[in-house]
């Protein structure tokens, strides 16, 4: 299953800001999408992750809802129909303005 994934600021600075995984598991998760996005470019894994859990300052949007904040958060199952956006927030960025 193909998933389309955006990838905002810094997280997309090696793949670009829109990139398709795909996912040959029947049931595909966040996590799934998360681990996908690592192997293409493994300098993200400190970026979204923290020891294997998601990094406070990461964001994951699936269609516009934050998934950081459901119950099932990275187990979240997903459908070829679903957007999934990945932003981090970081204090510099927030203070520094525009």
């Amino acid at each position: 299953m193909k998933i389309n994934v955006q990838l905002f600021g810094k997280l997309g600075a090696n793949l670009g800001s829109n990139v398709e995984v795909e996912i040959l598991d029947k049931n595909p998760t966040l996590r799934d999408v998360v681990n996908k996005l690592i192997e293409k470019d493994p300098g993200l894994k400190d970026l979204i992750l923290d020891r294997e859990r998601l990094h406070q300052a990461t964001i994951l949007l699936v269609n516009g809802h934050v998934a950081n904040q459901t119950k099932t958060g990275l187990d979240m199952t997903l459908t070829s129909e679903d957007h999934v956006r990945v932003d981090r927030i970081g204090f510099l960025e927030i203070v520094g303005g525009g």
